[in-house]
């Protein structure tokens, strides 16, 4: 994967973390895949994959201010039950769940995800 990335697995992946595939353009993809082509892009991805879990769980119920986590409900990356942990080991968090929504619904539902952040820092 550092040295090469074919379109069809940035393809398949992007699809994958979708929400709803049938929502990826082609220029959608070709974006992620341009993006695998920056220098140091795929290293940065190899070592993202080499880490697989990482940090503390005890730090995360230490954190003691407001946080917002947008979750979609169609996360096939990371499952909604973490959220929910989250949402429960975090005192003053708030859980926003987007149904029809996958790994990136910042990306997915762009308005959704800004309304949920201005309801959050109570902007109207």
């Amino acid at each position: 994967m550092e040295h090469t990335l074919p379109r069809g697995v940035v393809d398949s992946s992007v699809r994958n973390v979708y929400g709803d595939p049938s929502r990826v353009t082609s220029e959608l993809v070709d974006r992620y895949y341009e993006l695998t082509l920056r220098g140091g892009n795929r290293q940065a991805l190899a070592y993202r994959m080499d880490q697989r879990v990482s940090g503390d769980e005890v730090h995360i119920k230490r954190l003691k201010l407001p946080t917002l986590i947008l979750w979609g409900a169609r996360d096939h990356l990371i499952p909604l039950e973490n959220a929910q942990r989250f949402a429960t080991d975090i005192q003053g968090s708030k859980l926003v769940v987007f149904e029809n929504l996958g790994h990136v619904p910042q990306e997915e539902d762009a308005q959704e995800t800004v309304k949920a952040l201005k309801s959050f820092l109570d902007l109207r």
